[in-house]
């Protein structure tokens, strides 16, 4: 327990487990510094000063010869940042003995104490997760509470694959992958309240709702809020089920409770339009945008209801409706373009950067390579319009002239999602 015990400290679990990882990223060049003055310092007057510094030594060149000589190639060695190399090295045998590769060993140090926790635990995980492939671990363990994740996994799983849930290995790993140890945790100990009445959630349901960054709050937010917005909003469960099953579930649901009679008695919207809106990442700022911006882009723009809910029923709403009342008088006065058009630009994920990109390459992409404003509102008007448009700016003429093909035959292949891959 000592020898599984000592590399598997890890940052105090907050709710926002898998949030939190951004920060962690950010924080990594000051721990690199920090390390590499560590070692550059010449060694105090120590009993021990040459261990201390072997020790310490990850930034060092005697530590990349180290993974070097287990395999590492030079790509790999600079996938693995300088504090985890010395537990890469130290669990390195143990992990190829269980047949992982040194890739999945380089993404399993984006979270180190996962790289003990499996090292040591790989035959009793396989036991609990007999289904468990090599590649859905890494997956797990490289989360910001990875290891524990896993280490949750093997405590609960046995009564999450018994009644009332009875989940696969497959709803398991999932919950532990999206949702980490919080949510593994909450659905542990919610699981009888949660499919009981008055919720009556089916096993479905849960992994849905605790499958997602924020997972435990969303599941404690169903649990306060569903009987409110069925009984007092008419929303049925499988509404209140689908805004939750978002990153920001708990944020979105508490939105809709607070601005759906708000959205619906003075902005004329149904109970079904509120819910696409929050039914994306990022719902309840779209929902806070719609109350905001409707009447604006209704009275001064000329769009209707339905438009707006549509524009903001997409990933990233909030900046799209945002950027709609920002340049649709541009891109109508200056352009040429319809609201109809602006419209179907940004009615997509990514609707943001497709009207900016739309802007900046409309007059380019129609004065110097001849397409029509048409053709240019085709290709932006899917996922991904943003890359569509500036691939197509630069390969055009490269697959004119050097290929053969017509400006129509691009504009046909760029009018698509994927376009940008497939030009």
């Amino acid at each position: 327990m000592s020898a599984f015990g000592a590399p598997h400290t890890e940052a105090a679990s907050g709710e926002g487990d898998e949030v939190q990882s951004g920060l962690r990223a950010a924080d990594d060049p000051q721990a690199t510094v920090q390390v590499a003055v560590t070692a550059a310092r010449p060694p105090r007057a120590k009993p021990v000063p040459r261990r201390r510094a072997a020790h310490t030594s990850d930034a060092s060149p005697a530590g990349q010869v180290d993974l070097c000589t287990l395999g590492y190639s030079q790509q790999q060695q600079e996938k693995i940042k300088l504090k985890a190399r010395s537990t890469v090295a130290q669990h390195h045998e143990a992990l190829i003995g269980h047949g992982f590769t040194r890739a999945q060993i380089v993404a399993l140090s984006q979270h180190p104490a996962a790289l003990g926790t499996v090292a040591v635990k790989y035959q009793v995980m396989i036991a609990a997760l007999p289904e468990a492939t090599h590649e859905d671990i890494v997956g797990v363990g490289k989360q910001w509470s990875g290891a524990r994740a896993l280490e949750a996994l093997l405590t609960v799983s046995g009564e999450l694959r018994g009644p009332p849930l009875q989940l696969d290995t497959g709803q398991l790993l999932k919950i532990a992958k999206r949702g980490g140890v919080t949510a593994v945790e909450a659905v542990h100990a919610w699981r009888n309240a949660l499919t009981g009445a008055p919720l009556n959630l089916t096993p479905d349901q849960v992994v849905a709702i605790a499958s997602n960054i924020g997972g435990k709050q969303a599941l404690e937010t169903v649990q306060l809020l569903l009987p409110v917005l069925c009984e007092q909003h008419g929303l049925t469960p499988d509404q209140v089920v689908a805004i939750a099953s978002n990153g920001g579930g708990k944020q979105a649901l508490e939105t809709v409770q607070r601005l759906l009679p708000v959205l619906c008695k003075d902005h004329g919207l149904t109970p079904a339009q509120v819910v696409a809106i929050a039914n994306h990442d990022g719902g309840k700022q779209a929902l806070e945008t719609v109350q905001r911006l409707l009447p604006v882009l209704c009275k001064d723009h000329g769009l209707t209801p339905a438009q707006v809910v549509a524009i903001a029923s997409n990933g990233g709403g909030k900046q799209a409706l945002e950027t709609v009342e920002q340049l649709l008088p541009v891109l109508c006065k200056d352009h040429g373009l319809t609201p109809d058009q602006v419209v179907a630009i940004a009615n997509h994920d990514g609707g943001k950067p497709a009207l900016e990109t739309v802007q900046r390459l409309l007059p380019v992409l129609c004065q110097e390579l001849g397409l029509t404003p048409d053709q240019v509102v085709a290709i932006a008007s899917n996922i991904g319009g943003k890359q569509a448009l500036e691939t197509v700016q630069r390969l055009l003429p490269v697959l004119c002239e050097q290929h053969g093909l017509t400006p129509d035959q691009v504009v046909a292949i760029a009018s698509n999602g994927g376009a940008k891959e497939a030009l």
